[in-house]
């Protein structure tokens, strides 16, 4: 029996997912929780931003790269809005100290994509069980052809199918209560 289970997983590290602490116009570099490998990448608004007042802008070549931490091993899911064209790689600490950036543990997709104009949802899931319990991940934004529009970045826990039916068993249970005392 799971005590602890995806749901009540936290991820840690991950900060300022809607770029809210920088400047209009500032390039990020490596102040703040995000840090950039490139010439180009800076925060734009207030107009045209998904939620909030920033965006981060990769023009091609660009990195941005946060680091985070997952407490309980499961599944999880990357989420953020993008416009423009770029990809998103996921790559265990381990990796990165080793200077491997061959394998990553997950990725949006096997090439670039181009979200065209517009802020379009992207999702990936990843799966920590084979690394330890607390495992360390560095998420990696680049931009390709004209650039790519970054806002909204998360991390979550996937709710264990155990969860889920504990919760629908649960459900179900109160409303055989609610009906038995209407009756």
């Amino acid at each position: 029996m799971t005590f602890c289970g995806a749901a009540q997983a936290a991820v840690a590290g991950l900060d300022d997912v809607s770029f809210e602490s920088y400047a209009a116009g500032a390039p990020i570099g490596t102040a703040g929780a995000w840090s950039s490998e490139g010439t180009m990448t800076t925060v734009r608004g207030p107009a045209g931003a998904y939620a909030g007042q920033r965006f981060a802008f990769l023009s091609s070549g660009d990195h941005l790269v946060q680091s985070f931490t997952v407490d309980t091993v499961g599944t999880y899911s990357v989420s953020f809005w993008a416009s423009g064209e770029g990809r998103s790689l996921l790559f265990s600490s381990s990796d990165v100290a080793a200077g491997v950036f061959t394998s990553p543990v997950a990725v949006s997709s096997a090439n670039p994509v181009n979200y065209g104009a517009g802020w379009h949802q992207v999702q990936y899931t990843f799966n920590t069980g084979a690394f330890s319990s607390t495992s360390s991940y560095h998420l990696y934004m680049t931009g390709f052809g004209s650039g790519l529009a970054v806002d909204s970045v998360s991390v979550s826990a996937v709710p264990e199918p155990e969860s889920l039916a504990m919760m629908l068993a649960g459900l179900g249970a109160l409303g055989l209560m609610a009906r038995r005392r209407v009756v």
